[in-house]
């Protein structure tokens, strides 16, 4: 130590430690602070921490600064130069600080990269959002209720009514329904026997609900009397068919095994039916008397008796006959047509024709 108190370099200190340092003379520390008048507590031992660069272009700025110092020849007074400082700097750091500003600078340029990939995907994912159209919720069904399930009813016609939701519409086998609010109501036809039906109930915005219901129609009791009336009218006008079908092969096996003279009678009775109007008693005497055919008795009377003859409507046809020559009264006509000497038909037979003609 110098007589004025000033400390005397006995080594060189290190390019980095600054001025108003020197060598500790205790050797507690590479270098210590002389304030002028006496040592501090300040000591150092190693160079300053470097902070590490952000990029190429900090470890560029920091390895030309000292160049560009030393260039000028102006470094910051009482410090080393930039290029000193950096020179100080084991191989090893300035190594690490060079490879962790390329990595820094790589991470840079990867994230500006990644950043724009990224906006790229957000545009594609809202250009999909923007064409996909996601898929409606289910539309909520109608309500739609019926009082009541299937029955049963005599009648012709019954009412089907329930609820439905409020401004939808009601249909029932297609048709139109009247609905007053909640409710709706429809009177339909039944037949006998089962009559199903489908309630369909329909709104804006809403899923349709449909229904099925099934009303058994049975028959009143007068329509089972009448039902029983008709079966057995129907039963009687068979056997009334089934006798009348017997009786015509009977007469047909009987014409076909008469005698020639009974079917000779037959023949010349069809013939005297298609000239003239007899009644069944005169027909008879036609074809047996002198003056007639001549037949016998028994052939004429079987002979007309196989006749399909409506006597009623020959009473009339002579009837006309006489009143085309000559002037009746009613009770005259029905003389003249019933009479022996007559047209010789029954009294009911008669007045029949007589009626028909208008005089009685």
């Amino acid at each position: 130590m110098t007589d004025a108190g000033k400390p005397n370099v006995v080594r060189p200190l290190p390019s980095w430690v600054p001025a108003g340092w020197y060598p500790d003379p205790l050797g507690q520390g590479q270098a210590r602070y002389w304030d002028g008048k006496r040592w501090t507590l300040e000591y150092r031992d190693s160079p300053p921490p470097q902070p590490v660069p952000a990029s190429l272009s900090d470890v560029q700025a920091s390895a030309t600064a000292p160049t560009a110092a030393a260039t000028s020849g102006t470094p910051p007074q009482g410090q080393p130069s930039y290029r000193d400082r950096w020179r100080e700097i084991p191989k090893g750091a300035r190594i690490t600080i060079i490879v962790a500003a390329i990595i820094g600078l790589l991470i840079i340029i990867g994230v500006a990269a990644g950043n724009g990939s990224k906006k790229k995907m957000t545009t594609e994912s809202a250009s999909v959002a923007t064409t996909s159209t996601p898929s409606a919720p289910p539309a909520p069904p109608t309500v739609l209720k019926l009082d009541t399930g299937d029955y049963s009813v005599t009648s012709s016609h019954t009412t089907l009514h329930g609820s439905v939701t409020k401004g939808a519409s009601v249909m029932v086998e297609g048709n139109q329904v009247h609905v007053h609010g909640t409710h709706w109501s429809k009177t339909v036809a039944l037949e006998i026997g089962s009559n199903p039906m489908t309630v369909e109930a329909t709104l804006s915005g809403h899923e349709s609900t449909t229904q099925s219901i099934a009303v058994t129609r049975h028959h009143t009791q007068a329509e089972l009397e009448a039902k029983a009336q008709a079966r057995k009218e129907q039963k009687e006008r068979e056997e009334r068919e089934q006798r009348e079908k017997e009786a015509e092969e009977r007469e047909q096996n009987e014409i076909e095994n008469a005698t020639v003279s009974q079917q000779n009678a037959l023949k010349e009775a069809e013939s005297y039916l298609n000239t003239s109007s007899f009644s069944e008693a005169g027909l008879i005497e036609q074809l047996s008397s002198e003056a007639g055919s001549q037949f016998p008795h028994a052939d004429a009377v079987w002979a007309v008796e196989h006749l399909h003859v409506n006597w009623n409507e020959q009473a009339v046809k002579e009837a006309e006959s006489y009143l085309k020559t000559s002037s009746f009264s009613c009770e005259g006509l029905i003389e003249q047509l019933s009479s022996e000497a007559g047209s010789q038909f029954t009294v009911a037979q008669a007045e029949y024709g007589a009626r028909q003609v208008g005089l009685c």
